[in-house]
C-alpha cells in the first residue's frame, strides 16, 4: 500500500495567517529562518490552489523527500471511475506513480499519458508498467524525443497533470484539476532535487488550456518553423483565472515566453525577485537583460542554481559576471531542480505578489527546441499572500546554506 500525504505543522501555521511575510520582510537579509512546508492552501484567482516542495537537504547526494509524488499518487488515487487523466511525463524511474495510473485505469478512470521518448528503451519497471495503459505513447521526431518540436535535440520537458475529478487534500471531492510543476518522476530529479508543484482545483479555462496542449503533445502536431507558441494564431498559450500558461517551442529569434511576462512589472527600489533554477545557459540573452533591467531600477535580487557533478555552478560564466557586477546576490546548491521566479513589485500602480513556475530551465533549448511550459500565476495583494510566502520559504531553504558566489571564486567553489 502506498503512503499517503502528511502535512507538516509548518504548512498549517501557513494556512492561519502565521510567520506570513510582509513587504517588510521580503527585503530582510539574505539568510531567514524559513519554515519548510509539504503543502499550503491559497486560493488564487478565486480557485483553490495547493503547492507542495520537495526540500531533500543541502547534502551532495540528497535525503529523499518525496512530498509531491506522493501528493500526484493521492491525486490519482482519488480519480473516480469514469474520470479522465491526462498527463506528460520527462521522465520516470517511480514505479509507485506508474502502478496508481495503472490502478486507475483498471477501476474504470480513462487515462491518457505522453513520455518523452528516451523513456520508451530505458528497461526501468515504472516504463514496464507504465506500458499497461492502454493510452501511452512515446514521443519523438527524427532524433529528438519531444512531442511538438522538432529540433533534432528536442525534449518533450513538460511535466503536468489534468484530471476532470478527484480530491483536494482535505478529502473535498474537485472537478477540473490541473497539477503542474519542476519535478519529475525520477528519484534523483524528483524526490532527491528541490522542487516545486502546484495544484489548482476547479479553474475550468486553466484544464481546458492544458488539455489542448497535452492534445497537440499527443497528435504530436508540428508547426512550420517549429513555431508552437504563437499569439496571433493563436496557440500555444492560454489565459486563465488562476494562471495562466506558455508552451514551448517558439521559433528562435522572436519573443522571450519569461521576458514577456516579467515586464509587466514596473521596478522600483521595494522590488524583490528571487529565482531558482537548475542550470544557466548564455542562450537567453532577452532574459539576461530584463534582470539586469530590474537590477538597475533598484529591484533587489537573489538567484540559486545547482552544482555540476564536479563542484561548480551551473551558471555560465559571462551571465555569471553580468549577474553579480549589476549586484544580483547568487548562491551555488546542491540538487537545486526548481524553476520559478517569485516576485514582488509593482504591477501597474498596487505592489503584488506573484509566481512564475513550471518547467523552462535559463537555455535556449527551453525556449526554442524543447516541449515546455512556463506558467503565470494570478497575483496575491495584501498582508496574506500563502503561495509567495511558501516559494519565498522554499527559497530559502535552498538558498540560506549555499555558497555565496562572487566574481572571484567562479565557478563558485567553496574557500578551503
Amino acid at each position: 500500500m502506498r503512503h499517503r500525504h502528511v502535512l507538516r505543522a509548518g504548512a498549517a501555521l501557513l494556512m492561519a495567517g502565521i510567520a506570513l511575510i510582509t513587504p517588510t520582510a521580503a527585503s530582510a537579509d539574505d539568510t531567514v529562518s524559513a519554515l519548510a512546508t509539504a503543502g499550503t492552501a491559497a486560493t488564487i484567482g478565486g480557485y483553490p490552489v495547493w503547492a507542495h516542495f520537495n526540500n531533500p537537504g543541502i547534502e551532495k547526494d540528497g535525503v529523499a523527500d518525496d512530498t509531491i509524488h506522493l501528493e500526484l499518487e493521492r491525486l490519482i488515487d482519488a480519480a473516480p471511475a469514469g474520470s479522465t487523466i491526462q498527463g506528460s511525463i520527462y521522465s520516470l524511474t517511480l514505479n509507485s506513480v506508474a502502478q496508481a495510473l495503472v490502478d486507475a485505469q483498471t477501476r474504470g478512470v480513462t487515462v491518457r499519458v505522453v513520455l518523452d521518448g528516451k523513456n520508451a528503451t530505458t528497461g526501468a519497471t515504472a516504463v514496464t508498467t507504465i506500458k499497461k495503459l492502454t493510452n501511452h505513447r512515446f514521443c519523438s521526431y527524427g532524433t529528438g524525443n519531444a512531442c511538438i518540436s522538432t529540433s533534432a535535440t528536442g525534449d518533450m520537458h513538460t511535466k503536468m497533470f489534468t484530471f476532470s475529478a478527484t480530491t483536494d487534500p482535505n478529502g473535498v471531492a474537485r472537478t477540473q484539476v490541473a497539477w503542474f510543476g519542476s519535478a519529475n518522476l525520477t528519484t534523483a530529479t524528483g524526490p532527491k532535487s528541490f522542487n516545486n508543484a502546484i495544484t489548482v482545483y476547479g479553474d475550468a479555462a486553466l484544464t481546458a488550456g492544458l488539455n489542448a496542449n497535452f492534445t497537440d503533445m499527443w497528435n504530436q502536431a508540428h508547426f512550420d518553423g517549429n513555431d508552437y507558441y504563437d499569439a496571433f494564431a493563436p496557440r500555444g498559450y492560454f489565459v486563465a483565472s488562476a494562471a495562466s500558461g506558455y508552451s514551448s517551442p517558439e521559433a528562435e529569434g522572436q519573443t522571450d515566453s519569461i521576458v514577456t511576462r516579467l515586464n509587466d512589472v514596473t521596478p522600483d527600489e521595494n522590488c524583490r525577485l528571487r529565482i531558482s533554477v537548475a542550470f544557466v545557459t548564455a542562450g537567453r540573452p532577452e532574459l539576461l537583460a530584463q534582470i539586469l533591467k530590474m537590477r538597475a531600477a533598484g529591484c533587489q535580487i537573489w538567484m540559486v542554481a545547482s552544482t555540476t557533478d564536479t563542484g561548480d555552478i551551473w551558471v555560465n560564466s559571462t551571465v555569471y559576471n553580468e549577474l553579480l557586477t549589476a549586484g544580483v546576490k547568487i548562491r551555488r546548491q546542491y540538487n537545486v531542480h526548481d524553476k520559478y521566479f517569485a516576485l514582488y513589485g509593482k504591477f501597474t500602480d498596487t505592489y503584488r505578489y506573484r509566481i512564475y513556475t513550471g518547467s523552462q530551465n535559463w537555455t535556449a533549448d527551453a525556449l526554442s527546441g524543447n516541449d515546455e511550459l512556463f506558467v503565470k500565476m494570478a497575483w496575491e495583494t495584501g498582508t496574506t499572500h500563502p503561495l509567495y510566502t511558501a516559494y519565498y520559504n522554499h527559497f530559502m531553504d535552498t538558498y540560506n546554506e549555499g555558497t555565496t558566489c562572487t566574481i572571484a571564486n567562479y565557478p563558485c567553489r567553496e574557500v578551503v
